[in-house]
């Protein structure tokens, strides 16, 4: 389903040819979070991470000026919720942009919040689709103190039965495989799937950040549970038994094929990274941060674009400039390649090699 605030040709000439607006980007809310992941990429140790934050009048000014193309945001932070006017944010996205889809990375913490503001966003917007990513990485005693939030793992339970309850509201518990349960992820899957009748699992990749570089020893170990998880995932999917999008539809077909073919390029590239197709990050996808900084992407940390306050909060400008120009140029020349899976999504889209395979699945042909 393409919104009908957005016009279907322009899209597809966006996505196939210009790739000159993104469709879908990450907003980054807020930097504050109520958890200490040991594996986070904030510093919560630097005052100046929670300074300068874009506020709801910034933020109704910046969705006005983010293009004609735009299906999807992706609310995160540091924990989304954590941020008090996160309703009406989603509403001024609703209101002032092409959106058809809002998905929100939460740690689970707060239920109460997140029922809030799921009645409330499909209320306003029934068409809306809404999709929450609750993470949870280990057993209960395990992850809660790896976030260092007492109950954690209960309260992520809790906010994943409210959701499942609310029409049009999609939860899905997402595992980040790491170093620190790469050796139990078996017991972690039945745990979540087989004892808390969790029925919607994705999983994700652990990556380096900062000066910190995994060895590759522990790196293998993470690979092979990876592989173990999305095996088993997609495996269950095709059963019936994992209904993370609905395969009756167009959209939730092709949603679950991008899955596999990311999950297939991440096992093939994780160890001994390598290119295999062009990124879109800064065409397609990009990043907006909670001070209002644009990047392409999470990985290129030193190519920042601009503030969109000093460019009156015209997103779209900065996109289309010279500079962002000379990024994807970049980007291209450079055979820039990651296993960022929120990039990859995008990579896969946008690049005819993937089509064959999108297409034998939008008609039930694999």
């Amino acid at each position: 389903m393409i919104t009908k605030k957005a016009n279907l040709l322009n899209v597809l000439k966006n996505i196939y040819i210009s790739r000159e607006e993104p469709i879908s980007l990450v907003h980054f809310l807020t930097n504050r979070c109520n958890a200490r992941c040991s594996f986070c990429f904030i510093d919560f140790d630097d005052e100046n991470t929670f300074k300068g934050e874009l506020s709801l009048e910034e933020i109704e000014k910046l969705t006005k000026k983010l293009g004609n193309s735009l299906l999807n945001v992706n609310f995160t932070g540091g924990e989304p919720f954590a941020r008090k006017e996160i309703i009406d944010i989603a509403k001024k996205y609703i209101d002032n942009t092409t959106i058809q889809s809002i998905y929100i990375t939460t740690n689970g913490s707060l239920p109460d919040r997140v029922e809030k503001f799921a009645k409330e966003i499909t209320e306003y917007d029934k068409e809306i689709e809404l999709t929450f990513q609750i993470s949870i990485d280990d057993l209960p005693e395990a992850h809660n103190k790896v976030r260092k939030i007492n109950n954690l793992f209960d309260q992520c339970i809790e906010t994943y039965e409210k959701i499942k309850k609310i029409k049009n509201c999609n939860a899905v518990v997402s595992i980040t495989v790491t170093h620190e349960n790469c050796d139990n992820i078996e017991n972690i899957f039945n745990h979540l799937h087989v004892e808390n009748k969790i029925n919607n699992i994705k999983c994700t990749i652990v990556r380096d950040e900062g000066v910190y570089k995994t060895p590759m020893e522990k790196k293998k170990k993470i690979l092979d549970a990876f592989t173990f998880l999305t095996n088993k995932i997609k495996n269950l999917s095709k059963e019936g038994n994992i209904t993370n999008y609905n395969t009756n539809t167009l959209q939730g077909r092709l949603h679950r094929k991008k899955d596999f073919i990311s999950w297939n390029m991440i096992k093939e590239t994780y160890l001994d990274p390598k290119y295999i197709s062009l990124c879109h990050a800064g065409g397609l996808f990009g990043i907006i941060k909670a001070n209002g900084d644009v990047y392409p992407c999470e990985i290129l940390e030193d190519k920042k674009l601009g503030n969109v306050r000093n460019n009156q909060y015209n997103f779209i400008n900065l996109w289309k400039s010279t500079s962002n120009k000379k990024i994807k140029k970049f980007i291209k020349d450079t055979k820039c390649n990651c296993s960022y899976e929120c990039a990859l999504s995008y990579n896969i889209l946008g690049n005819y090699r993937y089509q064959h395979n999108l297409l034998k699945s939008a008609f039930n042909l694999d």
